[in-house]
């Protein structure tokens, strides 16, 4: 038998049994690190094998020096200054330090600097390629690291899923009770995106995870415009690695992860935003009120006054977020009829809808390809205005001059006395700060006088609006989604919310026909407004600028019931005027009156906001206009919380 024993060896030793790789796990963590929750990725960003953990998890700072001495009072100062910009980083990350030498030469350690981390508890210290330490008595563990490249800050060293000391970048987790997000996001090396999948103690209000600002201090501005800047996206924009649901259930589970990121948002990373998450939007971005049609998912909450606001949308999730979120700083949406525009003037802040083409909807669902805009939404005139010449540049230019004609819309006249009296305030301070004249003007009357249309141009007006949204969206998103649906549900019907379908089942019931006259009669509208209303000039761009009360303090609660769902938006307002003419029109927050909340029970504070038209294609000069004003001090940065000032 021993022959059969040397012919199985024989065999398998020819044929060796291939056995398949495993694949490592992917490990995420949540961390509480001095009382405060942070959440790793599963990526880390370099590997350190070398290094031996005094512990399994070891919060660290790195620290840059130019100069040849690394003293105590350089690093104390450099904290001091981290302190006053960072949410994210504290002294508990001082458990480890890496020191990194940035200029010519070597570096050390002065005695000043180790009696620093003595004093800290530090644990572990770290030495870059040429820093060095001489005759230390140190309490930490000393480690050389070779030439390594990060940025200041703070990191966590942790081991990967091989097992080997890595750097990780910590994201700070901050609670969003006002339920404005959607779900957090972070991107991933390959530039899909992935869940920040980590929570603590909550009412089913997510947290959000949120980079480190001290990474971006060294970074130059004129490459990086955004840098540090944390941005929110509405959840109609397609991310890279992620679901959409453009607020309906169905929808959410019928089409896969998307396999790109579309331009308007990789724009932003390329300039040095960070993406943080996907805020709440009102179904497919149409209009849906907070209580009565938020069906499938739960409408945010506006701090502003009592609380109960009525939100606005459909970039609801934006201006709630940004109005009462101060770890957040920009929310990119969409504008087709008032999507930016409302939330802004119902929370009292900057935004804009911008003139048609500022940026790339590619990777977007869409509500109208005649009418969509990406806009956004902040708090800071100042970043507002960088904000928006850094993600439109490709668009639109400066130019010398202000216009010296302001307009004003009918529609002061019927605000209320506290109300007319902020905004009075305010046009005085614009007409000093431009030297303009400034004048009533009616559209109505000038449209009869100068548009050679027998038909005025409210009658001209009145569903295009609703025809041109509810006929292109319903056409190429409504009917795929059923049919998408329908093959994966064995034949059923998705839900979508009663307000959608009515606007859908209008436009579907007009036809093609009525479709087309819709375009035409928009496309006069544009026309007009650029050859009698909002004429050039080439010294300003906009010959003059048109404004009217974006939201005069007026008070709509949440917990009002309707009996039935909103009809199709017909209509012509000023809130229309940019809609048709494809124009910029900005938001910007001048004062607040106050009210009596019925809720909270005492004397609450709104805020009142104006819009400014300009011409088709001057979006940069409303933008610089706004920076303008807020050198002169004729508008500032608002505040988050109950009160906007």
């Amino acid at each position: 038998m021993a022959w059969k024993h040397w012919l199985f060896s024989f065999l398998f030793s020819q044929f060796p049994i291939s056995h398949a790789a495993w694949a490592p796990v992917n490990v995420s963590r949540t961390l509480v690190i001095g009382g405060d929750p942070y959440y790793l990725s599963t990526e880390s960003i370099l590997s350190l094998p070398h290094v031996q953990l005094p512990r399994e998890i070891v919060p660290f700072v790195v620290f840059n020096s130019n100069a040849s001495s690394v003293t105590g009072t350089s690093l104390a100062s450099t904290i001091s200054t981290w302190q006053e910009v960072d949410d994210v980083f504290s002294e508990s990350f001082l458990q480890g330090a890496l020191i990194l030498h940035t200029s010519r030469g070597q570096a050390a350690l002065s005695s000043s600097a180790v009696e620093f981390f003595n004093d800290k508890g530090t644990e572990l210290v770290m030495l870059g390629g040429s820093v060095s330490a001489f005759r230390t008595n140190g309490r930490f563990t000393l480690a050389t690291v070779g030439n390594i490249n990060l940025a200041p800050g703070p990191y966590v060293l942790a081991r990967d899923a091989f097992g080997t000391p890595a750097v990780y970048t910590p994201l700070r987790l901050h609670f969003d009770d006002t339920q404005s997000f959607f779900k957090s996001v972070t991107p991933l090396s390959d530039g899909s995106f992935s869940i920040v999948s980590a929570t603590m103690d909550t009412d089913s209000s997510p947290y959000i995870g949120v980079p480190s600002r001290i990474y971006s201090l060294q970074q130059n501005d004129s490459k990086l415009p955004l840098a540090g800047v944390r941005v929110s996206v509405k959840d109609i924009y397609f991310l890279k690695g992620l679901r959409t649901s453009a607020g309906n259930r169905h929808f959410y589970t019928t089409y896969a992860p998307r396999n790109a990121t579309g331009p308007a948002v990789s724009r932003l990373m390329q300039l040095g935003a960070h993406i943080v998450g996907m805020s709440k939007t009102v179904q497919f971005a149409n209009g849906d009120r907070a209580t009565a049609d938020w069906i499938d998912y739960h409408a945010p909450f506006v701090q502003r006054g009592d609380g109960y606001r009525e939100p606005s949308g459909s970039s609801t999730g934006a201006g709630a977020g940004i109005s009462a979120l101060d770890w957040l700083d920009v929310a990119i949406g969409s504008d087709t009829g008032g999507s930016i525009r409302g939330p802004a003037g119902v929370n009292g802040l900057y935004g804009i809808r911008p003139s048609v083409g500022a940026i790339s909807l590619e990777d977007v669902l869409p509500l109208s390809d005649v009418l969509d805009t990406g806009g956004f939404i902040s708090r800071d005139p100042k970043l507002f205005s960088t904000f928006g010449k850094a993600w439109y540049a490709e668009s639109f230019k400066s130019y010398p001059s202000f216009p010296r004609k302001i307009l004003l819309s009918s529609d002061f006249e019927r605000v209320s006395s506290n109300a007319s009296t902020v905004y009075d305030a305010f046009f005085q301070k614009l007409q000093s700060f431009l030297g303009a004249t400034i004048s009533n003007f009616s559209i109505p009357q000038a449209w009869n006088e100068t548009s050679g249309v027998e038909t005025p141009v409210d009658i001209l007006l009145n569903q295009t609006y609703p025809i041109l949204i509810g006929w292109h969206q319903s056409t190429v998103v409504g009917h795929p989604f059923y049919k998408d649906y329908a093959a994966a549900n064995q034949g059923r019907m998705p839900h979508v919310n009663p307000g959608v379908l009515t606007r859908w089942d209008y436009a579907q019931s007009q036809g093609l026909s009525v479709f087309e006259t819709e375009l035409s009669h928009r496309e006069t509208f544009e026309n007009w407004t650029l050859n009698h209303f909002l004429t050039g000039s080439p010294e300003s761009c906009s010959d003059s600028i048109y404004l009217y009360p974006q939201n005069a303090g007026e008070y709509a609660s949440r917990q009002t019931y309707y009996t039935g769902p909103p009809g199709p938006p017909f209509g012509f307002s000023s809130g229309r005027i940019a809609v048709h003419a494809r124009s910029p029109d900005m938001v910007v927050p001048i004062g607040q009156i106050p009210f009596m909340s019925s809720i909270t029970g005492i004397e609450e504070q709104l805020p009142v906001t104006v819009s400014l038209v300009a011409r088709r294609g001057c979006d940069f000069v409303l933008l610089d206009l706004v920076s303008a004003l807020a050198d002169a001090g004729i508008v500032q940065t608002v505040k988050t919380g109950r009160t906007a000032f």
